[in-house]
């Protein structure tokens, strides 16, 4: 086995991965330059201020409304409410917004802020899941850049939508699962996996491919000493958790199952295809798993060799290993990072859509993608049969062509206003506004949702204005509205 070098815990080397992880949270912290909002994060903003998309029903009576009148729809309970009739998911972070804007205020800034923060404690997280896989600790710090520079994990940080909150907690729930199965098989770790696996699935349904990775190889390894009285209590828990939401929250999930029967039918109607399923599942296998080049260009010849080179690497790691523990470990990387795709896409053949097979539902696989390519890369190095040169070259392989498409993201990215409501809001609260006229209820819901708490405003609806009229003592300032709902 090699033990020198550059991933060595000699000297310099032990700190790279602290290194590596201050500046990935320094990546999270600033990214990205500008930020605006789209239709489903204002709709988490409203779910967590207990608005539903029935709301406006509520004063179809009267044109004439409060900021008290709307202060009082954002509680706990009104928040559930909103989250049900949306569709019953994403319940818990619409909840732990809720509570982080009655003590952070309700900017945009604040707003985003929030997944920022979760997503520092995801690479905290992350930082501590990766030294329990790797005996020398450098290696966490190829890991955590390779996470910490991919566009869609640096895109959920700053999204106002569970993405983050659910990455932060299936990476909590494997800590504990990997302490259950490769450490000491305490019943403690096994709930407090539960636990944490039941809040990412009720932050977001499709957290639960994860979920069923890590169940599977508790099954697997430790089937005989898992379904101890004990355990069996720990593991019902959660479950018990998840079924009572449901219980509660079963006309949301029939508001889902519609929403899904409209698209099936939009899709039908346009032609759906399998052979399209088959070739979005290899490329998005190939990308997260950081074979990055179909981000690109994405032809399907591009995506062909992109999968058949991640196939390859999979083999080549899976020879290399040293014994029975290392290889189980690769086996579980790779189907935490693979196996997501498979599962996606037999959702879309079973939905006839393809709506599975979309980007940000593959946001709670990205620690797993990219630990699985620095273990890879970690047992090639520890192989001491595998000549350096092809070491350093398959570590340049993946990590350049990753570092060279989050510079150009980063580079090419610019935010479309697509609501200028936080802008609006400002406005009111620079120029002491108290009376506004709005063309639709949701426009003032969404203004008030950026609006200090404890700030007094009445809302006037006009239906056949297109602008918000903002009246002053003397005057009145018309701002044309931007709404853009796709």
């Amino acid at each position: 086995m090699a033990t020198g070098g550059l991933w060595s815990n000699s000297g310099a080397a032990r700190y790279i991965h602290i290194v590596c992880l201050l500046a990935g949270i320094l990546l999270v912290l600033m990214l990205p330059l500008k930020k605006e909002i789209w239709y489903d994060e204002t709709v988490s903003i409203l779910c967590a201020k207990g608005i539903s998309h029935d709301a406006p029903a509520l004063f179809a009576h009267t044109n004439t409304v409060s900021s008290a009148t709307l202060a009082g729809l954002n509680t706990t309970r009104q928040v559930l409410d909103a989250t049900v009739n949306d569709n019953a998911n994403s319940f818990v972070y619409n909840l732990l917004l809720h509570g982080y804007t009655r003590i952070a205020g309700n900017s945009l800034q604040a707003y985003t802020w929030f997944s920022k923060l979760v997503s520092v404690a995801t690479l905290l997280a992350f930082f501590f899941l990766c030294n329990q896989f790797f005996e020398q600790k450098t290696w966490t710090g190829l890991a955590i850049i390779l996470l910490a520079t991919d566009t869609d994990f640096l895109g959920m940080s700053h999204e106002i939508r569970a993405y983050a909150l659910g990455i932060f907690q299936v990476t909590m729930a494997s800590v504990y699962f990997y302490r259950y199965l490769f450490q000491a098989a305490k019943p403690a770790s096994l709930l407090w996996a539960g636990l944490f696996s039941a809040a990412a699935f009720l932050t977001h349904f499709l957290a639960v491919y994860v979920l069923l990775g890590w169940l599977a190889a508790l099954v697997f390894s430790r089937k005989s000493k898992l379904f101890t009285p004990v355990n069996g209590v720990f593991l019902l828990v959660p479950v018990a958790i998840i079924a009572l939401f449901f219980g509660y929250a079963y006309p949301g999930l029939q508001t889902m199952s519609r929403q899904n029967h409209d698209i099936q039918l939009k899709t039908m109607a346009a032609g759906f295809s399998n052979v399209e399923v088959f070739f979005r599942c290899l490329k998005f296998m190939a990308i997260n798993a950081k074979v990055v080049f179909p981000a690109f260009a994405g032809s399907r010849p591009v995506i062909v060799a992109s999968f058949v080179l991640l196939i390859a690497m999979y083999i080549a790691a899976v020879k290399s290993t040293a014994d029975r523990t290392e290889r189980f470990r690769l086996h579980l990387l790779f189907w935490l990072s693979a196996g997501n795709s498979l599962f996606l896409a037999a959702l879309c053949i079973k939905s006839h859509h393809y709506t599975a097979l979309y980007f940000r539902y593959f946001s709670f696989c990205l620690p797993f993608c990219s630990l699985f390519a620095a273990y890879a890369l970690y047992v090639f190095y520890r192989n001491s049969k595998i000549p350096k040169a092809v070491t350093a070259g398959a570590t340049a392989l993946l990590l350049l062509p990753s570092l060279v498409l989050f510079a150009s993201s980063v580079y090419k990215s610019h935010a479309v206003l697509k609501y200028n409501h936080p802008w609006v809001a400002q406005m009111i609260t620079r120029g002491h506004i108290n009376r506004i006229e709005v063309p639709e209820w949701r426009d003032a819901f969404l203004v008030n949702s950026f609006l200090p708490g404890s700030y007094k405003i009445d809302y006037f609806r006009n239906p056949a204005a297109t602008d918000f009229t903002l009246y002053q003592a003397d005057s009145a300032t018309r701002v044309p509205v931007i709404r853009i709902d796709e």
